[in-house]
């Protein structure tokens, strides 16, 4: 149901991306998509109503998830009042009715959502927060299990950030494919068709225009893995999710 009142946002408490889960569901006619809530309702009124937001540019649409103590998802979910041309954000909204109408207590904007497939491609990468970084954001780690990219354990919530922040995800996870994709094509040493290092290839050689060159030229290796760092973030729209948060907070 389309909710037209309007929202006050005095005081209101920011969602952390953690309380947030939201899979898109893209693989059928109209797209639809899942949430999952997991609120933190210790500062929130537990008879306060909760929307979620599905937006891109100037075209919304918004569904009731019930109250903070009772969150229940409409019987539908499928996004057919929005503009499908580019990239579909969330935001998340709890309102409190009972004294003040439409008074925004809490909420979380520009939740990148995942595509299915994002499992999959997790899988292939251990995500971890790490102390003892000093000023660098981020950086990747090769162990025998697979590799892991270790976050500054000061940035809050960092796991989070990176599996839902547009900005978090455009500016680390194609550097961050890159550099596996090199240790992997590059160091001789190690076994390309087993272990880790064989899923990746796998996984490169799916998404990637061309497969894997038979050549031990570092330019052609190095164009070879720019195209499926190009693909990757073409598929899951990194640059376009990053510019519409980027609007959006322009826009206030």
């Amino acid at each position: 149901m389309q909710i037209t009142r309007h929202i006050n946002h005095t005081g209101r408490r920011q969602i952390k991306r953690s309380e947030v889960q939201i899979e898109l569901l893209e693989d059928r006619e109209v797209p639809e998509f899942r949430v999952n809530l997991k609120l933190d309702n210790s500062n929130l009124s537990p008879e306060a109503d909760v929307y979620v937001e599905a937006y891109h540019r100037n075209t919304s649409q918004r569904f009731e998830f019930g109250t903070v103590a009772a969150p229940i998802p409409p019987d539908e979910m499928k996004l057919d009042q929005i503009d499908l041309s580019g990239p579909t954000l969330f935001r998340v909204k709890v309102v409190d009715n009972s004294e003040h109408i439409g008074r925004l207590i809490a909420s979380a904007e520009g939740i990148s959502p995942r595509a299915e497939e994002d499992e999959k491609n997790e899988s292939l990468m251990i995500f971890r927060s790490a102390p003892d970084m000093g000023n660098l954001t981020w950086k990747m780690a090769f162990e025998d299990e697979k590799p892991v990219l270790c976050i500054n354990s000061r940035i809050p919530e960092a796991k989070s950030q990176l599996l839902g922040n547009p900005f978090f995800q455009a500016l680390i996870l194609p550097a961050a494919f890159r550099e596996v994709l090199l240790f992997v094509c590059i160091n001789d040493e190690l076994d390309e068709e087993e272990g880790w290092q064989a899923d990746w290839l796998r996984f490169a050689n799916k998404i990637a225009p061309e497969e894997q060159p038979d050549d031990e030229d570092p330019h052609i290796i190095v164009g070879w893995i720019n195209e499926v760092v190009a693909e990757f973030s073409n598929r899951h729209h990194l640059c376009d999710h990053l510019i519409s948060r980027m609007e959006e907070q322009s826009h206030g």
